[in-house]
């Protein structure tokens, strides 16, 4: 039984669709917990159930490897009394531009390659 790539679209399946569909769906659950971090960070108490340590902890675990190059570089916008943190913005048009390159990438070079 021979298990390549090759063998997908004869299955029903596009290569170049999956990879899209991966590309798609990355970028979505990425800008998920982004956001899911900065509403978290509306609520400065640790939350005090297991339940929501342990989601507030994944949340963390994911969006704070994106975000801390971007807060180590751009500093905190000082408006008045209060700061305004630009890392989730940056982090999100990033992450929407590295998907949409992804996408053209695979249009243009898989998906005439695969068929």
């Amino acid at each position: 039984m021979r298990g390549t790539l090759a063998q997908i679209p004869e299955f029903g399946y596009s290569v170049a669709d999956l990879m899209l569909g991966v590309v798609n769906y990355g970028y979505y659950i990425l800008f998920g917990f982004i956001i899911a971090n900065i509403l978290f960070s509306w609520f400065p108490g640790y939350p005090s159930s297991t339940f929501m340590q342990a989601i507030f902890e994944a949340v963390r675990a994911v969006a704070m490897p994106i975000l801390s190059p971007i807060r180590e570089r751009i500093p905190v916008l000082r408006l008045g009394g209060f700061g305004l943190d630009l890392s989730p913005i940056i982090a999100i048009i990033g992450l929407l531009i590295a998907s949409r390159l992804l996408e053209i990438i695979i249009n243009q070079f898989i998906r005439p390659a695969t068929g």
